[in-house]
Order: C-alpha cells, then structure tokens, then sequence
C-alpha cells in the first residue's frame, strides 16, 4: 500500500501540488483518469496523485487507463499495484498496433500511433464519465517537445500543461510538468513501481529519442537546463518576438 513520508515525498508531492494548483488542473468532485502507458512516467503519475488525494484538501476520483496497442505485453504487475491501491484500472484492447506497422506501414509511425492513442485515451474516458485525463509528461518532455518544433517543424511551440477540449468535454493536464526524469527514476525505483517493457517497434529509433540524446548533452554544459527552461516557457514577452509571415507591420 501507499503510504506518505513528508520528509521523502516532499522531494515531487511539492512539485505536483504546485502545478495543479497554479493550471487549476484538478479541482474537487473531479474524476481524473490516469493515461497508463505501463512506462515509468505514467504509474509515477498514478502514484503521485494517489498520494495528492489521499493527503491533500482536493477530493476528486482517480483511476488508470491502459490502451493496450496490441502488443501482447503483460500488464499484470500494473494491474496487481492497482487492486493493493485501491485504483480502478481499466485495460481497452485495440488494434493500434496493426494499424500503424501492418496496415499502413508508417516509416515515421510515433505520430499516427500517438493520435490513435489519445483519440482512444479520451474515448474511453468520457464513456466511463470522467472529465479529466491526466498524462506523465515531465519537463522533460516538455523541453523535448520544444526542441522537436523547432528543429523539425519551424515553429516555436509546445503542449500545455493544461487544456480543455471542449468538443470531447475533457481536460487535459499535466501534473509532473514541474518534475524532471531523473526525479520519475528514483521515484520508481524506491517505491519499486512496476513498469512494463514497451513492446513498440520503434522504442528509442524515434526523433524523439535524438531530442533526449541532444538535451542530455545540453544539460552537462548547462545542469539547470530544465529550470531555466520551464522558467522560459512561462516568462514569454511578445515584444521581443518577430512578427508572423503576412502580418502587417505598423
């Protein structure tokens, strides 16, 4: 079972706390779906909202969802952690896999199979009534994404850490935008959480993986790149960006 140690859960309940508050991510009477992948990210995200409801003033109801790709993963060490939590888990088998790598052979497949995902994600949790779907990006993530718009897209953007979608009637947070990976790994490992192998054809061949390659050498010339970053991110003054293509200047 989870249990809290103010000492040692102040080193990312903190974190979390603050984002949800400063995003407005979760309020009470919220039910809060967890997207479960089975990687690290995702059941350290489970566990730490399960702390945050149990220790905390927000009320709200959390449960896990796996989209399972079709992979054939064993997903019972997740499902196990959830029985001894208390944590609804809900397992919704798809086709995905096939789609992307059988039937439309994808050369550049993470971005297909990521829309299928999320598509699925929120289907799911709006026919089992709830409102919020939670994902385990960290900072990381977030400074990953940046780098992928800019250098493979051209532009300057990134996700938010929370979002409503009106047309689905969700909102979409990111409660360890605040937290970095290394702080996810020891998480994980102290509590031995379970984490399940990715069965993707593409695991670490992506672009995404030459992003984390390229911030990983960022950070041992510069080791507070995650903060300074997160920092830029919500420090943006648009007066000091350039205009956009077919604008009209005054």
């Amino acid at each position: 079972m989870i249990k809290f140690d103010r000492k040692y859960n102040r080193m990312f309940l903190n974190d979390v706390r603050e984002a949800v508050e400063f995003y407005g991510m979760i309020k009470n009477g919220d039910r809060v779906a967890v997207g479960l992948s089975g990687g690290k990210d995702s059941i350290a995200l489970l566990f730490m909202l399960k702390l945050l409801k149990e220790y905390s003033y927000l009320k709200f109801d959390l449960c896990g969802i796996n989209i399972d790709l079709g992979f054939n993963n064993d997903m019972k060490p997740l499902v196990d952690f959830c029985s001894q939590n208390d944590i609804e888990i809900i397992i919704e088998k798809t086709d995905i896999g096939d789609v992307v790598f059988k039937d439309r052979k994808e050369k550049n497949p993470c971005s297909l199979c990521s829309r299928l995902r999320k598509g699925a994600l929120y289907r799911v949790a709006n026919r089992e009534g709830y409102n919020t779907v939670a994902l385990g990006h960290t900072s990381d993530d977030a400074i990953e994404t940046f780098f992928m718009n800019m250098l493979c897209v051209g532009k300057l953007g990134i996700f938010s850490p929370c979002a409503y979608y009106e047309g689905k009637g969700l909102r979409i947070i990111r409660p360890m935008v605040y937290i970095d990976e290394e702080t996810v790994k020891k998480v994980v490992n102290m509590e031995n959480l379970p984490v399940i192998e990715s069965g993707c054809p593409a695991d670490g061949k992506t672009v995404r993986q030459e992003m984390k390659d390229l911030t990983s050498k960022l950070r041992t010339k510069y080791p507070d790149l995650n903060k300074k970053m997160i920092t830029a991110f919500e420090n943006i003054d648009n007066r000091k960006m350039w205009k956009q293509r077919g604008q009209i200047m005054l």
